[in-house]
């Protein structure tokens, strides 16, 4: 009878044992693929901007399709897949900002950085021209897109409806930003303090048997 309990004991033990390294392991494979995903998006804007700057100062990004090449073959999107430009002007904001600061470029003149400051310049707008409103998330952008094309036709009735939508919109994200942002402020240490019981409980029953 006795080594029935025992047994049972030990089988209720290893149960927990096994449920904790499997908790541990999916917590790790989560950090771990959440971090690589980032390293590739590090490297891929570190990649771009080397490509980007070094092609500018050798003159073999002449336009902007050169520009959307460059993109492409980066972030391994084709060209007619590029519809949302956002990554590449936020991309393009930050080469300025670091010319600028001459975190990179070191080795240009001030001619050469002013020339490719207003080439960096006229791709924003560009880019921004055949993608307007290309750095708002697509609700905004739409209803703002149909803004514009209401207006220039006259539709008064219709911008004033899209204009009181994008207000809802906007009005909902906003608070749907402010509960991420409380949830956000105790999920991780409600995580830890929860990974910590769980050790606690999983391991302690094995040395007070």
């Amino acid at each position: 009878m006795n080594e029935l309990v025992e047994f049972l004991m030990f089988k209720d033990y290893f149960s927990q044992l096994s449920m904790l390294l499997v908790s541990i392991s999916y917590i790790v494979a989560v950090y771990s693929m959440l971090t690589s995903a980032k390293k590739r998006r590090l490297k891929r804007k570190e990649k771009f901007i080397e490509t980007f700057i070094r092609g500018l100062s050798e003159n073999t990004i002449e336009n902007y399709d050169d520009l959307l090449n460059v993109y492409s073959g980066v972030t391994q999107l084709s060209v007619e897949d590029l519809t949302n430009k956002q990554i590449m002007n936020k991309w393009l904001r930050e080469v300025l900002s670091k010319l600028v600061n001459r975190d990179i470029g070191k080795d240009l003149d001030n001619n050469q950085l002013l020339e490719i400051k207003n080439k960096i310049t006229i791709y924003i707008k560009a880019n921004e021209s055949a993608f307007p409103f290309t750095d708002l998330p697509e609700t905004e952008r739409n209803i703002i897109n149909d803004i514009t094309s209401y207006n220039k036709l006259g539709e008064r009735d219709s911008v004033d409806r899209k204009i009181n939508e994008l207000s809802s919109v906007i009005i909902t994200r906003y608070e749907l930003q402010k509960k991420i942002e409380r949830l956000n402020k105790w999920s991780i240490p409600i995580a830890i303090v929860g990974l910590i019981l769980t050790v606690i409980f999983g391991v302690l029953p094995i040395f007070i048997r």
